[in-house]
Order: structure tokens, then C-alpha cells, then sequence
């Protein structure tokens, strides 16, 4: 009986470990999914899981000022005041300053260049 009960055990166990070896795998693909869809310099740079969460964060949120904004230099800096037009944000202090758009720095320089 306790052999059985070791047994059962030890199918549960390795039942477990492949789901848990299943659910790495899916989201391991779904990384290197999404790192194709991020735009990077250089391209070929392999980003973790963290820096691919921050810079998918990033990159949609940059997508969304392109469309609001429309495709302007460094739209993420432009912002919708509340009688719906656009102005440019005038930063004072260091607690306002905006955060750099690794996008649309990028854009930038490629214009530039």
C-alpha cells in the first residue's frame, strides 16, 4: 500500500513537472515572440524578460501618441490639453521633466542623421 501510495505520488509529481515544463515553454515563446515585434538598436540586441515588458510598455505607449498626435517629431512630448488641441509641454522643475522616448529619441536621430 505505500509503495502504491509513492507511486501515485511520483506520477503526480511528474505530471506537474511537465505542465509547469509546458508552461515555461508557451511563455518563453511568447517572449521571443514579442521581442520580434520591438524595435531595438542594435536589432539583433537579446532583451530580457523585464527590459521586453518595459520597452513593449514603452513602445505602445509611444504608438499611442503617434496616433493621437499624428506622426510628428517626438510625439510622446505633445499632449492633449482640454479643449482638444495640441500643445507642447513646457517642463519646469525636475519633478515634471518627461521621461526620454527610446522611440521617438530613436526617431530622431535617425532624421537627424
Amino acid at each position: 500500500m505505500a509503495a502504491e501510495k509513492k507511486e501515485e505520488s511520483s506520477k503526480q509529481r511528474y505530471q506537474a513537472n511537465a505542465r509547469e515544463r509546458d508552461r515555461t515553454y508557451s511563455v518563453n515563446t511568447a517572449f521571443s515572440a514579442l521581442r520580434t515585434l520591438i524595435p531595438t538598436e542594435p536589432a539583433d540586441r537579446k532583451l530580457s524578460k523585464i527590459e521586453t515588458l518595459r520597452l513593449a510598455s514603452s513602445y505602445i505607449n509611444h504608438l499611442g501618441a503617434v496616433l493621437v498626435a499624428g506622426p510628428i517629431d517626438q510625439p510622446c512630448l505633445r499632449v492633449e490639453n482640454s479643449s482638444g488641441l495640441y500643445r507642447t509641454n513646457h517642463w519646469t522643475g525636475l519633478q515634471k521633466r518627461p521621461q526620454v522616448c527610446t522611440f521617438c529619441l530613436a526617431m530622431h536621430k535617425k532624421y537627424v542623421s
